[in-house]
């Protein structure tokens, strides 16, 4: 889901506003590129399992934790961008808000991981991880959502 804002008004502010909106964007998750190798398990080891946790694989039943927090957090999303909007016609950077934006999403994202129950984990799954939170076996998942913000040509912010 790509959250956008209907800016209403007019006037070289407006387009200014809506310039940087289009040149800038935000990612939330386990960002390529950002992510290590741990002992012997691969990088990409860690996207795979939060893929297959979002959207189901074979045994593993969907626990949507990105989707559920973009959904829950629409409004605050559409503040946030419209705090981006403002900042970019006032004295603060556009991009600065952009950033609490990412920082705040970035927490939603974790605050899902850590809350989600449902459905539960298999009782052998419960007995192996010593634990009941389907989202959390060593923390390494949550840990590794992230943020960043991107100008058109890909560079970060």
């Amino acid at each position: 889901m790509r959250p956008t804002v209907r800016i209403e008004q007019s006037g070289d502010g407006i387009k200014k506003i809506r310039k940087h909106l289009h040149d800038v964007s935000l990612e939330v998750g386990i960002l390529r590129g950002k992510y290590k190798s741990e002992g012997d398990e691969p990088a990409r080891y860690v996207a795979q399992v939060a893929a297959q946790n979002e959207y189901g694989h074979g045994s593993i039943p969907s626990r949507p934790f990105m989707r559920n927090a973009m959904r829950k957090h629409k409004k605050d999303i559409r503040k946030g961008l419209k705090r981006v909007a403002r900042a970019e016609t006032g004295a603060k950077p556009a991009n600065i808000q952009m950033m609490r934006l990412g920082m705040a999403a970035q927490n939603w994202v974790r605050r899902e991981i850590t809350d989600l129950r449902t459905p539960p984990n298999a009782p052998m799954t419960i007995a192996r991880k010593r634990s009941s939170n389907p989202l959390i076996d060593s923390g390494r998942m949550r840990q590794e959502i992230q943020f960043r913000v991107m100008n058109r040509s890909g560079q970060t912010i």
